[in-house]
């Protein structure tokens, strides 16, 4: 995408955000001026000529950066290459991360300025430029180097809530040596518990094995069981409470006998796939005549939950859990199997309901909710408007009491 210059005045007016970053220049040669803390391969050289500079020759030859104060956005380097051939490169590569720049000059001996680019969250402290590629020939000289960055400005520390009250509460917090401002962000938390009519519920408590899988219907089972059959089924191995469908040598298959209505029905599976098979599982339904795949619920590696609507399933249908089509490593293990009418699941949701800003390491949140959770985060911010990432994250409640009153005057 390109860009178009800004007028000056904008310029001027934004200048604070890109010409107050953290700058140094640095030269390599044979005084190494301005270049304290830099380090050298030892096969690295020193040009003799009256223009100093260093050359890279042997392969993996390089030269590293000290750390620096901030975070590193851009690093443009003058240099030059003895070659147009491009089987050698320059590498610029972070000391931690795995991202990487390469440079190739254009055209022979000639002074170029490669720009290389970091994203401030990146958080580049250092970074190494070593000669990469292959072959025997070509020399890469380095002259300078301009670091740009963008200051650093840790997360406030130590957020507390006091004197909470009603409407009110009083946070504290420890702000970095360079804050001259913080903003809080304020949200609301809404909790819904989980809610509906258990019509049937299966946690196969009673199903156990030993190292190996086991036939379910091997077992002697409790009337709890009665209304499930199906083929394929196993205990799974060294396990207690767990069902598990499909040996993974042949297709397995567990049924339900079925409801009258299924009208505001919901099914509920804790359900996970065993380690490599399918990552998804079929539900279908059958009444004697037909066989109607309806959903296909995905599977992970740990169990998850999953809620499948039945409003639309045939009344006095059967329903088939289907471990696949398929023969082989199609194995599901289930942990729980619940029948819910009018089911609605437990919900959190965050909102933010405010930001206020502040000058030091406390401040009073006015105007909150009686009996309500909120979550408050703190950003600091520096002279020159760089900010930090958010504090570890506070959560209080409010109290029904301690609300503000008023008097009525006649």
């Amino acid at each position: 995408m390109k860009t178009k210059a800004l007028p000056l005045a904008l310029a001027a007016l934004l200048a604070p955000a890109y010409l107050l970053a953290d700058s140094v220049e640095v030269t390599f040669d044979a005084a190494l001026t301005n270049a304290t803390g830099w380090t050298y391969s030892g096969d690295m050289r020193i040009s003799a000529n009256s223009d100093k500079h260093v050359f890279f020759n042997t392969l993996k030859s390089f030269v590293q950066s000290p750390e620096y104060p901030f975070n590193i956005t851009s690093v443009e380097i003058t240099l030059g290459c003895s070659s147009t051939n491009a089987t050698r490169w320059l590498q610029v590569k972070p000391s931690a991360g795995t991202s990487r720049q390469t440079a190739n000059v254009a055209s022979k001996d000639k002074k170029e300025v490669q720009s290389f680019l970091f994203d401030e969250t990146d958080c580049v402290r250092s970074f190494k430029i070593s000669l990469e590629g292959s072959g025997q020939t070509e020399y890469w000289h380095i002259y300078s180097a301009v670091v740009s960055g963008v200051a650093i400005v840790e997360a406030p520390t130590g957020l507390k809530a006091g004197d909470v009250k009603g409407t009110r509460c009083r946070l504290s917090w420890t702000n970095p040596a360079n804050a001259v401002s913080n903003r809080i962000d304020v949200s609301r938390v809404e909790r819904r518990e989980e809610r509906g009519e258990v019509v049937e519920d299966f946690g196969f408590d009673e199903i156990s094995a030993g190292g190996n899988a086991r036939d379910f219907f091997a077992f002697e089972l409790p009337p709890l069981y009665d209304r499930l059959s199906g083929c394929g089924l196993y205990a799974a191995a060294n396990s207690t409470g767990l069902l598990q469908i499909s040996t993974g040598k042949k297709r397995g298959e567990l049924v339900h006998a079925g409801f009258d209505s299924y009208d505001g029905l919901a099914l509920l599976l804790t359900l996970r796939r065993y380690p490599g098979d399918a990552n998804t599982m079929a539900i279908a339904w059958s009444d004697g005549n037909a066989t109607n795949d309806f959903a296909t619920v995905p599977l992970a590696d740990d169990f998850t939950a999953e809620c499948v609507a039945l409003s639309n399933v045939t009344a006095g249908a059967k329903l088939i859990l289907n471990s696949s089509g398929n023969d082989d490593n199609h194995r599901v293990i289930v942990d729980r199997m619940a029948f819910v009418r009018d089911y609605a699941p437990e919900t959190e949701a965050t909102n933010l309901v405010k930001a206020v800003f502040a000058t030091d390491g406390a401040k009073t949140l006015r105007g909150l909710s009686p009996n309500s959770t909120y979550i408050v985060r703190i950003t600091a911010f520096d002279a020159e408007g760089n900010e930090s990432a958010p504090s570890e994250p506070l959560t209080f409640t409010t109290n029904g009491r301690d609300l503000p009153f008023a008097i009525k005057l006649r």
